[in-house]
């Protein structure tokens, strides 16, 4: 019950305040820019791939 009271608050002050909205949407679209496929083609499954690679190496 106590989180349907917190979501239904949460809800009610994104909605009412702009400014609470701009910050969730710039917040969003940061995260889907980061999740989204580069323009070489990588996808984000690739990029952990190569990151994971790389640090491993980089511990030998």
């Amino acid at each position: 019950m106590l989180k349907i009271l917190v979501g239904v608050g949460l809800g009610f002050f994104l909605f009412t305040n702009p400014e609470a909205r701009q910050i969730t949407a710039d917040l969003l679209r940061s995260t889907a820019n980061a999740i989204a496929p580069e323009q070489d083609g990588k996808t984000f499954q690739d990029r952990v791939k190569d990151a994971v690679v790389e640090k491993v190496k980089e511990g030998d």
